[in-house]
């Protein structure tokens, strides 16, 4: 079956301190049950007040998930930044890889500062492409690291 994969930005609810990891906590909780239903998987990136997400699945599903997602009063000013065929998937466990970051705090998200405050919008989509290719060389090792941590305690 082809994989498809999709890229897209949001505008998250302002939420801060306990109530930010509850809310993320509690999104990918159901986007992980919706996800390993259907064959899709990803990155959720949630920076600042912005999401960042990358999808990864059969076309069908994958374009369920995103319609799902364009009408969740979660997300706001939802904008598709890529849709295309994939080869292999980035993102290779059956979970949401979910990362709440602070841009200011964050090396990498500095890089791709485009005015004083990190931005998605503002961002190139070759260059949020770079930042998430980046994000999937974080997971692969975090997944990697996981499956040995497992079988070591086996």
């Amino acid at each position: 079956m082809p994989l498809y994969s999709i890229i897209y930005i949001s505008r998250a609810p302002e939420v801060r301190g306990e109530q930010r990891r509850m809310f993320l906590s509690n999104l990918v909780k159901q986007a992980d049950g919706n996800n390993m239903q259907n064959g899709v998987s990803g990155c959720l990136i949630h920076v600042d007040d912005y999401f960042i997400q990358v999808m990864e699945g059969p076309r069908g599903p994958l374009s369920e998930t995103f319609n799902r997602i364009a009408q969740d009063d979660r997300h706001h000013d939802v904008h598709l930044v890529h849709a295309g065929p994939l080869v292999t998937r980035q993102f290779t466990s059956p979970s949401l890889a979910a990362f709440d970051i602070a841009s200011e705090s964050n090396p990498v998200f500095l890089k791709y500062r485009v005015r004083p405050d990190f931005c998605p919008y503002h961002m190139a989509p070759h260059a949020l492409t770079d930042l998430i290719e980046q994000i999937a060389l974080v997971c692969a090792k975090l997944d990697s690291s996981n499956r040995r941590d497992k079988s070591l305690a086996a």
